[in-house]
C-alpha cells in the first residue's frame, strides 16, 4: 500500500500489507502529504490502482480540491496508477472547488451513493467511468 495519508497509515501501522508513505509537505486539515517533494517517490513507482476522494466533481471541470498542493499530488498518482477509483458521496458531484485535480476521463471508477441522480450518473458514464451505487 502507497499512500500520502497520515489516518491510513495509522490504520496500517499494526499489521497487513507492506506499507509505504509519500513524502511532502503536511496538509494538517486533511492530514496528508502534498506537494512537489511527492514526484520525488511517486515517479519511481508503478501503482496498479488508486483510491481517491475528491471534495468536487464536476462533468467539465473534473475533480476540484481546496489545496492546489492536494491537486497536484492527486494529478501524480492518477498519472502512475493503472486504474482510479474515485470514492465520493452524492453531495460532492456537481461540486466545484478552487483547484482542478484531474480530469473526469482519467477515473476508472466512480464509487457513490445512491443519491446520484440517474440522469448525472448517466453522463458520468458517457465519459468512460464505471459508475458503481452503493
Amino acid at each position: 500500500v502507497v499512500t500520502n495519508s497520515l489516518r491510513a497509515a495509522l490504520e496500517l501501522a499494526g499489521g497487513g500489507p507492506r506499507l509505504i508513505m509519500i513524502g511532502g509537505e503536511l496538509r494538517r486539515l486533511s492530514q496528508t502529504l502534498v506537494g512537489p517533494l511527492t514526484r520525488l517517490l511517486l515517479d519511481q513507482l508503478n501503482v496498479d490502482k488508486a483510491f481517491m476522494g475528491t471534495m468536487g466533481l464536476a462533468i467539465k471541470e473534473g475533480l476540484t480540491t481546496t489545496d492546489p498542493s492536494e491537486a497536484y499530488t492527486k494529478e501524480l498518482v492518477m498519472e502512475r496508477a493503472g486504474r482510479v477509483i474515485l470514492l465520493a458521496d452524492s453531495t460532492k458531484i456537481d461540486k466545484v472547488s478552487f483547484s482542478r485535480a484531474g480530469k473526469l476521463s482519467s477515473v476508472s471508477v466512480l464509487i457513490t451513493d445512491k443519491g446520484l441522480d440517474a440522469k448525472r450518473a448517466e453522463q458520468i458514464r458517457r465519459k468512460g467511468v464505471e459508475v458503481l451505487l452503493v
